[in-house]
């Protein structure tokens, strides 16, 4: 576990180096009304998990909470800093090791007695991340919204590239922030 802790160090952000390799899911409540969100606010007080990897890795969160801000502003919400706010938005994360098994098969057939060669079995492990956005609606406390990125744990050279990856990946997550309501036929 003690070699995993340098790979992790730069976890969220790394979450997601080829970008065409996230998964994106979200889920909302369908009884909010959207429309009335104009100003946002960030949670505050103790973390809900001990165990989030952006709590662990607050240069991470930084990074993270800045492409939301980013993205949200750029739909046209307006960041309160003190006073009411219509939703809460936090962010969280994990992580887990994967394994990945590959059977090449065989090549062929030595004979009817000596049995087959060529065969190769691959074993390989990796992490994946997943990144979580929660939007609160202030008025009723509850959880209104949420998007999650899945991917593969990668690494970067530059503070510049994570920020570029937190950024893209942010955008994946909201992009269908707020949800449209589809037409009753």
């Amino acid at each position: 576990m003690k070699i995993l802790i340098p790979f992790l160090t730069v976890f969220m952000i790394v979450l997601v180096s080829g970008c065409s390799s996230v998964t994106v899911k979200t889920d909302y409540d369908r009884s909010v009304d959207f429309s009335k969100f104009k100003s946002y606010r960030w949670a505050s007080g103790k973390q809900i998990n001990p165990d989030d990897e952006l709590a662990k890795r607050p240069l991470v969160k930084k990074r993270v909470k800045r492409a939301v801000d980013q993205v949200l502003e750029q739909k046209g919400y307006v960041k309160a800093d003190s006073g009411s706010a219509d939703f809460t938005v936090l962010v969280h994360a994990g992580v887990k090791e994967k394994m990945q098994v590959t059977d090449w098969g065989y090549h062929g057939w030595y004979g009817p007695w000596w049995g087959p060669y060529g065969g190769r079995v691959d074993v390989s492990t990796y992490e994946q991340g997943t990144l979580v956005i929660d939007i609160v609606d202030m008025s009723t406390k509850e959880l209104a919204w949420r998007g999650m990125a899945t991917g593969i744990v990668h690494d970067y050279d530059s503070q510049e590239d994570m920020e570029a990856a937190a950024l893209v990946v942010s955008q994946k997550i909201l992009k269908d922030f707020p949800p449209q309501k589809k037409k009753q036929d």
